[in-house]
């Protein structure tokens, strides 16, 4: 969903059991008949009961696949079902005991393919922890 504000959006906003999650949040300067102004744009999802970062992104995955007119190639959606579930994966270890964490990593890091998908995405996770930013 879209949204549009004379005023800078919060990030997001609770209400009723549901909270709106505001992203991608930019502004811009319009002319029209009440002179020049501010306006600004995002993009909205909104979350029932405790935001989680899995929540978010899933709710951010699902408005992205909904708003998504372009033409469909098989490739590129097994390229971001594979990721998608790579990061759902990563995410459940934040809350784990080192014990868990390594049952975990036992169970699911079975074969060498699979080893070096996981060292990956946890490379990406500690240069991101270093860096204070995402990198693609």
């Amino acid at each position: 969903m879209k949204g549009q504000s004379d005023s800078k959006p919060d990030n997001m906003i609770m209400s009723r059991g549901k909270t709106q999650v505001n992203y991608n949040i930019t502004s811009e300067e319009v002319t029209d008949e009440h002179g020049t102004h501010i306006v600004w744009k995002y993009d909205i999802v909104e979350v029932e009961g405790k935001v989680t970062k899995l929540k978010v992104i899933e709710a951010m995955q699902e408005a992205d696949a909904d708003a998504d007119s372009s033409e469909i190639v098989p490739d590129d959606i097994a390229t971001h079902h594979n990721n998608a579930k790579s990061e759902r994966k990563l995410s459940t270890i934040a809350n784990m005991t080192y014990a868990q964490t390594d049952t975990y990593i036992n169970a699911n890091v079975t074969d060498l393919a699979s080893a070096r998908e996981f060292l990956k995405k946890l490379t990406r996770v500690i240069l991101a922890i270093l860096n204070g930013a995402n990198r693609t």
